[in-house]
């Protein structure tokens, strides 16, 4: 078998149980599809059953891993050993990486609160599905943005006053 890298550089490599699963969310989402999208998803089937998905049918096994993710049905179906193992190839696809990326800043942020003593915290709408979480501490305040596609750091405040 070829590597992914061999493939091509966005290619991703996928191990037997991820090949399964893949699949078999292929499988149940096929039969709603017609033209492209239809034969789009039916490659990815056919490359899941391959062991490489390459980087041209990535957005399609990132929208799938998605569906499955968000609507609980990879829990619901697979336990969560197969969410798990769903998770970490969403974590591979170029939205999982640009997840993780965001995660990394945000928790980088909750540095400038760490070790202080929370005088404040609020929730706030700025319009539906789209929240705001601001903590305040004496040394600084941070506001992160909630919204149905993540969570980003809004703003960070450091020094006295803030």
């Amino acid at each position: 078998m070829k590597t992914a890298t061999e493939v091509d550089d966005a290619a991703l490599e996928l191990d037997e149980d991820e090949r399964e699963l893949v699949k078999l969310e292929v499988d149940a989402l096929l039969p709603a599809l017609v033209g492209e999208r239809h034969a789009r998803y039916a490659a990815l089937g056919e490359a899941a059953d391959e062991g490489i998905v390459p980087g041209a049918l990535v957005p399609q096994l990132q929208s799938l891993l998605e569906l499955a993710l968000q609507t609980a049905r990879a829990r619901k179906l697979y336990r969560a050993e197969g969410e798990k193992v769903l998770t970490g190839l969403f974590k591979r696809t170029p939205g999982g990486r640009e997840l993780t990326a965001r995660l990394g800043e945000i928790n980088k942020a909750l540095r400038a609160v760490t070790g202080h003593e929370l005088t404040g915290a609020r929730v706030g709408m700025r319009t539906l599905g789209h929240f705001t979480l601001t903590l305040r501490t004496d040394t600084a305040t941070l506001t992160l943005a909630l919204r149905p596609d993540g969570i980003n750091v809004d703003s960070v405040a450091v020094g006295p006053g803030s």
